[in-house]
């Protein structure tokens, strides 16, 4: 019998069900629990850990929390579902849920700019309390630029500061303008201040590394509170200090090359022998057809070229410290191969910083060294290299060389084999040391003093070994004293202490501070050279190897077969200056500012000794009245106007110009009264001084705008101002009847003297603007600049109209003459004998030379035009203004993203309305070597075309004349100046690998230009108004491409 079950099968479902229930609601109540959550806080910048960041939990009306200690490290009890608040300032606070017992947070850098801090002449303010044109660059925005040459790294980032490349020499600065020319002869460039310590010789060779941030004292109300140096504006460099943590350690590793982007186009060997053939006559010597050889095709550059020349940087920096002692230590090394053979730079850096906290005293130390080993050319290879006719046999090294009689590659091969042989080296060593004592009487008292020692020594020694150069008839071209040994020495040693007291007070809403301080300066220089000349060896190492004998040069001038070597004078400058300063803001609503200075400096005489340098400065933050509230606080978060006016003055021009020295250094035949001469020793005076000059002083009125909009997005900042520079100095040249030497050659000996002869104005507008959005996960920071200056003229010597500066554009023609200065006209403005195209008939020819006699024109040549009417061409009346060097306005662009890990970085400058003296053309065309010379001007051959008939390297050839307006070119450019791609590996697998940060990047710098100049680079002749837009076939500046590693400890 089959038995019925009794078992209910829906029972076990409910038991099941209730299981499943019942560990539910334990989960839930689970989560509930309190647990320990760990993490560790780092900045998205570096990926360096926070300390100090309070992490807060806010629960059912309770709040607790905790704080990340040196390693950014945290702990704290929270339930799975809590919300945790990271917050420190400076960072944008990150609201992060807790999901597990770890929870690691990366925060962002906050955008809030009106509470960073910026530095200012002996302090700091916040940017909303500014009231002057001050701008800021920081260590991260410069890092990622590969060079040895800070201005560099700042050109485009910063409006109203123009920055033009002396050359791509290794180790060649540039050239700094703030808000436009400043000096007439003295210096353009710009105070550097170093942690407080003023700087001699502009910028001392710093490392990128060492930075920390660059702040640009651009106005004179800003600038006057450093008086007798601030003409041409202020750039304080604050170096990296340490932060409270443990110690961290940054490595960086650089290696790249570079190339030359661009060359002057020259004729192969087909073309120069089908140009020869059909010009035989140069210079009355007959051609060299006995020379041309279809074998041959040589280009001397190829011998002066460095193609994928070597670039590396390396750096370490270690910091670390606490609340009472922090520290920094960056080490680094630079190496440079220049695109020219015999050119280079190896620059060992060392910067430590130490700083102590006890009780009311802090002290602020530091020194930095640097090692400057640098080997530079003595000629300038691009054009020596360009002068060679390429059928000619390959020109060597070796113990000698020949050519033929009457050819007139011997000069141009001689200077090519004496640079290619002769080797120049400049070592620098460069110490500075200083110390920075506050003692703080109480909360709103202190007092403080800074001492501070610069010392530099420089050595060169060049060493010209012997060589032979033979013409055809065995006759050797090369003497015995063409070889030789130089040393020379030069010493600077600079030394400043400045010591007051700092007074900060507040009353209700009312905030006052009060500096007085005094400075005292001292600079001394020294130098001494000595020379061997007649080596007995073709590999000298030592002066001993001369047969001539050495002698000795100190502090003036020496005669010697090829030449002058000069030696400059020493010198000693010492400054004195009185300083105060008042500061005042009402309610963070209005603020203003005065100073004073009064300097005294010894390259004045008794009663022109002193100057007084007063500014004063106001601002309004129109955002912080009660009117400014609701919707357009939200949207214009911030609205500032300002304006100051302030006067500053120069004394940096030659040392002594007062003096009138003289050395006994001179010797003359005198008759004894028997008719016979016999030799005498005599005084001579070396140059002519003028006890009567007085300060250089400089006036300028500015008015500003700052604006902050979402929540400081987008940040703008505009400026307008104008600047009145009196009493400029330029040297003069004397007549003979004050005793000056009358020399054949003009701008050629003693005959000049330093005078207080001009005025000049300049008026500009400048304005940047910054905009920080975010689309999706991608963060963005773009930068525009905008730089504006108008230069003009107003004086030249009480009635000048204009007055030529002693270039010559042309090498070796002392007629070729291009810039100067001209009333009512920029500083270095091009003035040329302006020409009206080509003389292209015979009936035109004829018209020519009888309007003119003595021309002796031809078919082809250039019609100059007689601009005064007086019947003779190219008189100085003659020469009309053909633009500058000096660019109309000059634009900035440098966008940065950033994506998870990846960075992408591009820079771009450009400058517009500028014109370039393309003298390296001139130069060529003139040799009979330019490749444009194949489309001369040929009666019936070639008449369509504005390239003038070739006639001979004559100097002053009226066809090449290095004064003529036939080679101004329009010198405006754009230029990618830097584009990096950067990536990071992510945090988790960095610390496996015992990093806090690895990083990689690639670069490119210079690697594009627009432009339609025809030369090698348009951006030619840094600041000195003298050579500013002429290309003088210096090293241009090269692209380079580098890849980088960064790895953080």
């Amino acid at each position: 019998m089959k038995l019925k079950s009794t078992y209910d099968t829906k029972k076990p479902r409910s038991i099941c069900l209730l299981f499943v229930f019942l560990c539910f609601y334990g989960t839930l109540l689970g989560q509930n629990l309190p647990i320990t959550v760990k993490g560790i806080v780092t900045s998205s910048e570096d990926g360096l850990p926070i300390p100090g960041v309070a992490v807060v939990l806010q629960k059912s009306g309770k709040t607790t929390g905790a704080v990340t200690d040196f390693d950014g490290a945290y702990r704290i009890e929270a339930s799975i579902g809590d919300e945790l608040i990271f917050s420190y300032i400076g960072m944008r606070k990150v609201n992060q849920k807790v999901i597990g017992p770890q929870l690691n947070v990366q925060m962002d850098p906050e955008t809030n700019e009106l509470e960073e801090v910026v530095v200012i002449g002996f302090g700091t303010q916040k940017k909303k309390e500014v009231t002057g044109a001050v701008s800021q660059v920081k260590a991260e925005e410069i890092e990622n630029v590969i060079t040895s040459d800070i201005g560099q790294a700042l050109q485009g980032q910063i409006a109203g500061v123009s920055v033009t490349a002396n050359s791509g020499e290794p180790g060649e600065g540039s050239g700094i303008l703030i808000r436009g020319v400043s000096s007439l002869t003295g210096s353009n460039s710009p105070l550097w201040v170093i942690d407080g310590v003023p700087q001699s010789n502009g910028d001392p060779g710093l490392n990128p590394n060492e930075i920390e941030t660059i702040d640009v004292l651009k106005d004179a109300a800003s600038a006057a509170i450093y008086g007798t140096r601030a003409a041409g504006g202020v750039i304080l460099v604050t170096t990296k200090k340490g932060k409270p943590g443990n110690t961290r350690i940054n490595l960086e590793f650089v290696n790249g090359f570079q190339i030359i982007t661009r060359q002057t186009p020259l004729m192969n060997t087909q073309e120069q022998i089908f140009f020869d053939l059909n010009n035989p006559i140069r210079n009355g010597s007959p051609a060299r057809s006995d020379r041309f050889s279809l074998l041959n095709d040589n280009d001397l550059r190829d011998l002066t070229e460095n193609d994928f020349a070597r670039i590396s940087r390396y750096n370490v920096n270690m910091s670390g410290g606490n609340n009472d002692a922090n520290y920094s230590i960056v080490m680094g090394f630079f190496e440079q191969d220049g695109i020219v053979v015999n050119s280079s730079l190896k620059r060992y850096n060392l910067r430590a910083n130490l700083e102590l906290k006890k009780d009311k005293w802090s002290f602020d130390n530091g020194f930095g060294f640097t090692i400057d080993d640098r080997e530079r050319p003595n000629f300038n290879l691009l054009i020596l290299g360009q002068r060679a006719f390429p059928y000619l046999d390959e020109v060597g090294t070796g113990s000698s060389n020949v050519i033929n009689e009457n050819d007139e590659s011997a000069g141009p091969l001689q200077q090519v084999l004496e640079a290619l042989t002769r080797d120049r080296q400049v070592d620098r060593y460069r110490f500075e040391a200083r110390s920075n004592i506050k003692y703080k009487i109480n909360d709103n008292l202190e007092l403080t003093t800074l001492i501070a020692g610069v010392f530099t020594n420089q050595k060169e020694k060049q060493v010209q070994p012997r060589f032979n150069l033979f013409d055809s008839n065995g006759v050797n071209l090369r003497s015995d004293e063409d070889s030789f040994v130089f040393e020379g020495r030069e010493e600077t040693v600079l030394i400043n202490w400045n010591g007051g007291i700092n007074y900060k007070q507040q009353f209700g809403k009312h905030n006052i501070g009060v500096l007085a301080l005094m400075n005292i300066e001292q600079d001394f220089y020294t130098s001494i050279g000595t020379i061997n000349k007649g080596l007995s060896f073709a590999t000298p190492t030592n002066l001993s190897l001369g047969t001539v004998g050495a002698e000795a040069i100190s502090s003036g001038t020496i005669s010697v077969t090829r030449g002058t070597i000069n030696v400059l004078p020493d010198y000693r400058i010492k400054r004195v200056g009185t300083i105060g300063r008042i500061q005042y803001d009402f309610d963070d609503k209005y603020l203003f500012s005065a100073s004073a200075r009064i300097d005294a400096s010894n390259q004045f005489s008794k009663d022109n000794r002193s100057a007084f340098f007063p500014s004063i400065s106001a601002g309004w933050n129109i955002s912080e009245e009660k009117f400014w509230r609701g919707g357009i606080k939200r949207t214009i978060n911030n609205l500032k106007l300002r304006g100051s006016i302030g006067t500053t003055g120069n004394d940096r021009f030659a040392p002594n110009a007062i003096f009138s020295p003289v050395t006994t250094n001179y010797n003359a035949n005198f008759s004894s009264g028997s008719g016979t001469n016999s030799l005498n020793p005599g005084i001579v005076q070396q140059s002519f001084g003028n006890p009567a000059l007085k300060w250089e002083v400089t006036t300028q009125k500015n008015i500003g705008i700052d604006l902050n909009m979402w929540k400081n997005k987008l940040t703008f900042t505009a400026d307008y101002y104008t600047t009145d520079k009196k009493d400029l100095l330029s040297n003069i040249r004397l007549n003979p009847s004050f005793g000056a030497p009358a020399t054949a050659e003009r701008f050629q000996g003693t005959n000049f003297a330093v005078f207080n002869v001009g005025n000049m104005t300049n008026e500009g507008f400048e304005a940047s603007l910054r905009y920080r959005p975010r689309t999706g996960k991608v963060r963005w920071n773009i930068l525009g600049t905008l730089t504006t200056n108008k230069n003009r003229v107003t004086s030249i010597n009480g009635n000048l109209d204009q007055q030529l500066f002693p270039t010559l554009t042309v090498f070796g023609d002392i007629e070729s003459l291009a810039t100067g200065l001209r009333v009512g006209r920029e500083a270095g403005s091009f003035l040329l004998f302006e020409t009206d195209g080509l003389l292209r008939t015979q009936q035109e020819v004829d018209d020519y030379n009888t309007q003119f006699p003595g021309e002796n024109a031809q078919l082809g040549d250039l019609r100059y035009v007689d601009v005064n009417g007086n019947g003779a061409l190219r008189d100085e009346a003659d020469r009309v203004y053909k633009g500058s060097g000096l660019p109309d306005y000059e634009v900035g662009l440098n966008i940065q993203a950033t994506y998870k890990n990846w960075f992408f970085a591009t820079n771009w400058y450009g400058s517009f309305g500028n014109e370039v003296y393309n003298a390296t053309r001139a130069n060529a065309m003139r040799q009979g070597r330019h490749k444009d010379l194949l489309f001369q001007f040929i009666p019936g051959v070639n008449e369509d075309t504005n390239i003038p008939a070739y006639r001979s390297n004559n100097r002053g050839d009226a066809n090449f004349n290095g004064s003529s307006d036939f080679f101004v070119e329009d010198g405006s450019f754009i230029r990618l100046r830097n584009i990096v791609v950067s990536y990071s590996l992510p945090k988790d697998v960095t610390e496996k690998l015992g990093f806090s940060r690895f990083n990689i990047y690639a670069n490119a710098q210079n690697a594009l230009v627009i432009s339609k100049y025809t030369g090698l680079d348009p951006e030619v002749g840094g600041n000195n108004i003298q050579v500013k837009g002429i290309d003088r076939g210096l090293i241009p500046i090269s692209a380079s491409f580098n890849l980088g590693l960064r790895l953080n400890f």
